[in-house]
């Protein structure tokens, strides 16, 4: 027997129960609608957590020195402290730096590739750091060669100048050079804040700004130099399974070193990424409690209309089976019933998405949601919906034909 023989009998059955349809169509649809728009967000949120920075975030580690005396010395006092956490075992590399991805610090530039004034200005994050940067962050150079130990500049906070060569990353170059043409920046001369000339020694694959939310995030640039102040910021690499030993004994050690400073802020990059993407990660674990709180509602709420519909047509089945129907087409019939339920449910939820996201999307700027989620959305509900009945379903199938005869 064909069960789609039932479509009429069943519209027939729900018009006779009109506000129990109706709420049931209503729930799906609002259902559909936060889980869709849910589902979008989370995913967006989460996969913007979990973009790769370029650098070796599990492995890596940073702390300041902060001198307090007046005869503190910072030149000497970063050049001993980079020959001893260099030479500490399970230290792979560790370089002085003005900035890192996820500091949330620095500053940035906007270089050119020539001085005319039509010249497209390309913003990219300023790094100084010394030829032992590659291994610290664990950077991949594309194109052209590391820095030399005599490109390092050492300069005062308040100097301007530049190094004469420069490395920059792959969308930076891409920016300057067009994406068929990136690798060409190696060997030419650029202009920063359109005066002053620099040449592209190299090309990094990615190096991420220390801005999370920057629009321009991938660029960067990175000059040879270390910058001498009272307070030094070192990034420090660990081999597996040392970072967390490291972070303990390393700061005591240089501390006992040299009495004239205070070791202060250490941190893992991953705790940094941590507290910067706090807002972020809060916002996915409440968004994936209600999409299972609601999820586990619509469930229950169907499964209560069922039953609730199945115990008052109880005798309305038990005459189905006296007249020969099977099992199996009782349980066909309410499955299918839920089914066309869901269907019309679905197809209100599919409107009632689109104008939550058109009002998020006005309202927060957020991403437009990706037509993916529409099917998605559909399949998740129909599946919560059809599960959800299931259990009245088998009920109502073992209904006696004996309750044909209970009112007689």
């Amino acid at each position: 027997m064909n069960v789609f023989l039932n479509v009429g009998p069943i519209f027939r059955a729900l018009t006779r129960h009109r506000f129990s349809a109706v709420l049931v169509v209503f729930q799906i649809g609002i259902t559909m609608a936060i889980i869709t728009n849910g589902l979008a967000i989370t995913w967006d949120r989460f996969t913007h957590i979990e973009r790769h920075t370029g650098i070796d975030e599990q492995h890596t580690f940073f702390l300041t020195s902060s001198g307090f005396t007046q005869d503190f010395n910072p030149r000497a006092t970063i050049e001993s402290d980079l020959r001893l956490i260099r030479a500490t075992d399970g230290v792979i590399d560790a370089v002085q730096t003005n900035s890192f991805p996820l500091s949330d610090s620095g500053n940035w530039y906007e270089l050119q590739t020539s001085t005319d004034k039509d010249a497209a200005l390309i913003p990219a994050a300023s790094y100084k750091f010394d030829k032992h940067g590659i291994n610290t962050f664990a950077l991949t150079l594309v194109a052209g060669e590391n820095f030399s130990e005599q490109d390092t500049l050492w300069l005062n906070e308040a100097d301007s100048k530049w190094p004469s060569h420069v490395l920059l990353s792959k969308a930076t170059a891409t920016a300057l050079y067009g994406e068929s043409d990136w690798q060409s920046a190696v060997g030419k001369t650029i202009y920063v804040n359109q005066s002053t000339p620099i040449v592209v020694k190299g090309i990094v694959e990615q190096l991420h700004a220390p801005w999370v939310e920057w629009q321009h995030v991938e660029n960067s640039i990175i000059s040879p130099a270390r910058v001498t102040h009272n307070s030094a910021r070192y990034v420090i690499r660990t081999k597996a399974n040392r970072l967390d030993d490291l972070m303990q004994s390393l700061p005591a050690t240089l501390a006992k070193e040299n009495t004239q400073r205070v070791i202060r802020k250490i941190k893992s990059i991953q705790q940094a990424k941590n507290e910067i993407y706090a807002a972020d990660i809060a916002t996915v674990s409440i968004l994936l409690v209600v999409i299972v709180v609601l999820a586990f509602v619509t469930a229950m709420g169907v499964a209560g209309l069922a039953s609730f519909n199945i115990n008052k047509r109880r005798q309305q089945i038990g005459i189905r089976r006296a007249l020969g129907a099977s099992k199996r087409q009782i349980l066909q019939h309410f499955m299918l019933e839920n089914a066309l339920l869901c269907a019309v449910g679905a197809a209100l939820g599919v409107l009632l998405t689109l104008v939550l996201n058109i009002f998020l999307v006005s309202q927060y700027a957020l991403t437009p949601l990706p037509i993916i989620y529409l099917p998605l959305g559909i399949f998740i509900i129909f599946a919560i919906s059809q599960l959800a009945v299931i259990k009245p379903a088998v009920r109502a199938m073992s209904v006696s034909p004996a309750m044909a005869t209970r009112s007689i």
